[in-house]
């Protein structure tokens, strides 16, 4: 059992065949648990199928980012995505409506009143905001279901976060030829 997991974060207009060659090099890492894949993204069939074969090699979930309602979302993503993230409580509730229980619900909140209605509208974890850690302290010393510190770029972040009490660390990929170095030390530390 790691003391965090790590969650890596494809930004939006990635390229999928560089994100094959990053993801290749980075899943294996146990630490890593799951990928958040931005809202938008609309993969050929061969694309898709590189990208889930690689996800359950390494027994690593996908999340999908949903911006407002899933009537834009390719139905190819829905059927066969673990999980899916909102980017504010009122679409959790339209997401966790629309879903129902069978599929895992992650919100981005910005205060502790949009975590609470995120936790009661059944929201599978909680994410905060960038640099947002007396959030996350404040989460983990009163909640039990995970939280997730967004925006991890270096291990400094990373050892905050964790220090803070996050349960998972989103950490966005930024395709510069350090990724795979950058998740390696970070995997160190949330091995705690």
């Amino acid at each position: 059992m790691t003391a965090c997991d790590l969650y890596p974060v494809l930004p939006a207009g990635f390229k999928t065949d560089a994100a094959l060659e990053v993801l290749r090099d980075i899943l294996v890492l146990p630490e890593i648990t799951a990928l958040r894949i931005p809202a938008g993204w609309t993969p050929e069939a061969t694309q898709l199928s590189q990208l889930v074969d690689l996800l359950h090699a390494n027994g690593v979930a996908m999340i999908l980012e949903v911006a407002g309602s899933l009537a834009g979302t390719p139905k190819s993503l829905l059927g066969i995505c673990d999980g899916l993230h909102a980017t504010n409580v009122e679409d959790l509730v339209s997401l966790r409506k629309a879903v129902g229980s069978d599929m895992p619900v992650g919100c981005l909140c910005t205060n502790r009143d949009d975590a609470m209605k995120s936790g009661e509208s059944g929201a599978d974890y909680v994410a905060f905001p960038p640099g947002d850690l007396e959030l996350v302290k404040w989460w983990s010393s009163v909640m039990e279901l995970p939280g997730v510190a967004e925006n991890i770029r270096n291990t400094e972040d990373a050892s905050s976060a964790i220090t803070a009490g996050a349960d998972f660390l989103a950490i966005p990929l930024q395709f510069d030829g350090k990724d795979a170095e950058r998740f390696s030390a970070m995997a160190v530390l949330a091995a705690g």
